[in-house]
């Protein structure tokens, strides 16, 4: 008689293997990563790794397949809410990504070097990816919505709806490669808040709505990201002007 396979216990273990890999790519980088990390992680056999996965790679998608999925459980609730405007729910999205980020703080931070190095620049390209797709996925009811409200004013939305993921999408590298400068020099403020409303009247404009309908980064909460890695980086950097 076939074994027959408990769904719930597979879907545990396998969470096991890939929680175990999150880990070491944010500790180490993927490159840097090996099979046997993973087993040692785990405290198991190379033939039950290969019971779930059957290579590095595959490892590595079903990593970055998972966080697409956490993106996406994150904001599908907003573009769900039948009691938001589509301009409510792009300001939704938009909000709970960056909170979600903030909450986050410590550990991104404590992560950032390795995140941002070499050995993770698949990774990076990966999640990057996965997250345009979901954003793609998710502004696609968003921008019908508001073009059925006329408040959004796009001649071809299908073309228009990965067009404004990627832009936020890049908006958030942007930003990361900014924090990630303080490595080697201090970063004006301003420079960040220029870069904040590009993007900002770019969104704006291909949406054709009014400015301030789409807020992408709160710049208290990106001025306490700075603060955090100029202190977990524990240099004596000065301070911003205007701060008071």
């Amino acid at each position: 008689m076939a074994r027959t396979v408990n769904a719930a216990a597979y879907a545990r273990r396998r969470d096991e293997f890939l929680d175990a890999a999150q880990r070491l790519i944010e500790s180490k980088g993927y490159e840097q990563m090996s099979i046997q990390d993973v087993l040692d992680e785990v405290g198991t056999s190379r033939g039950a790794f290969y019971h779930y996965f059957g290579s590095k790679q595959e490892l590595l998608r079903a990593v970055v397949e998972r966080f697409g999925k956490a993106v996406a459980a994150l904001l599908e609730p907003i573009v769900e809410d039948p009691g938001l405007s589509a301009t409510g729910k792009l300001r939704g999205v938009l909000a709970e990504l960056m909170a979600r980020k903030d909450q986050r703080r410590e550990v991104l931070v404590s992560t950032l070097r390795v995140w941002y190095s070499d050995g993770n620049a698949r990774v990076r390209q990966g999640v990057r990816m996965g997250i345009i797709d979901q954003l793609t996925h998710l502004l696609r009811p968003i921008l019908g919505q508001g073009m059925d409200e006329g408040v959004f004013v796009i001649p071809d939305p299908e073309a228009i709806i990965r067009v404004l993921a990627t832009l936020i999408q890049d908006l958030n590298d942007d930003l990361a490669d900014q924090f990630f400068a303080l490595e080697d020099r201090d970063v004006d403020m301003t420079v960040v808040e220029r870069t904040v409303a590009g993007y900002m009247w770019a969104v704006e404009r291909i949406l054709g709505v009014p400015h301030g309908s789409a807020v992408l980064a709160d710049m208290k909460m990106s001025r306490a990201w700075f603060d955090s890695i100029r202190t977990e980086k524990d240099m004596a950097w000065p301070t911003i002007a205007g701060d008071g």
